[in-house]
């Protein structure tokens, strides 16, 4: 049985299960803390569990990544890897947070594959020592990010269409082919990303678009 996340814009806080049959009761909807408000707007994947493997809390990004299965999948309030073999994943946690050892480790299939970091957190208000998982990022800058970015600098709507479309792993080429437009166009409209970002070639360009803060956008998917 899957667990049904609180409503959007509330961070999510999986409470104990009676039993290992019962499922958890919905949460009523909370305002947390200002601290845990933040961790919303922050567009990469946080979860807090237990040494066991259940989960404690997980920002909107994070309850984004579980919505998908590709990776990771909550059963009830169990964290599993979808790939890996459980016990594997459930020693990543216990050395994080018994043995305060900090990795990473690559999860998922080949399409889906994503680095993921365990990291020791102090011990949590039910007790017992916890561990962090950061999931790495699918894209080089959210889409917020990358909008803001592009406002700043006055990009206009067809050089931000070709800016997403290179932070997206996409060559002059296939820019061209999708949009329907000659490799000399792309290539001008290139010249003048670089011109108004300040970069002299698009690696300097991609590492401008990675320095965006990871701020996630207000309407990015419903949970």
């Amino acid at each position: 049985m899957s667990y049904n996340p609180t409503p959007k814009n509330h961070l999510w806080v999986v409470p104990a299960a009676t039993t290992v049959h019962e499922a958890p009761a919905a949460p009523e909807p909370m305002r947390p803390p200002l601290a845990l408000l933040l961790l919303d707007q922050i567009d990469c994947a946080l979860l807090a569990c237990d040494a066991q493997g259940r989960l404690l809390l997980a920002n909107h990004a994070a309850r984004r990544e579980l919505a998908t299965t590709r990776v990771l999948r909550l059963v009830d309030t169990q964290l599993r890897s979808v790939h890996e073999p459980q016990d594997e994943f459930l020693q990543l946690l216990r050395n994080a947070a018994f043995k305060q050892r900090s990795r990473v480790q690559w999860l998922g299939g080949e399409a889906h594959r994503l680095m993921v970091a365990a990291m020791p957190l102090p011990a949590h208000d039910a007790g017992g020592p916890a561990a962090l998982l950061m999931l790495g990022r699918r894209s080089l800058c959210s889409p917020l990010g990358l909008e803001m970015l592009a406002i700043e600098h006055g990009l206009t709507l067809a050089e931000r269409r070709v800016m997403r479309a290179l932070t997206s792993n996409q060559s002059p080429r296939q820019i061209a082919s999708d949009h329907g437009v000659a490799m000399c166009t792309v290539r001008t409209q290139i010249i003048a990303i670089r011109n108004k970002l300040g970069v002299r070639n698009i690696d300097a360009l991609m590492l401008r678009a990675a320095q965006v803060p990871p701020v996630a956008s207000a309407n990015d998917g419903g949970d």
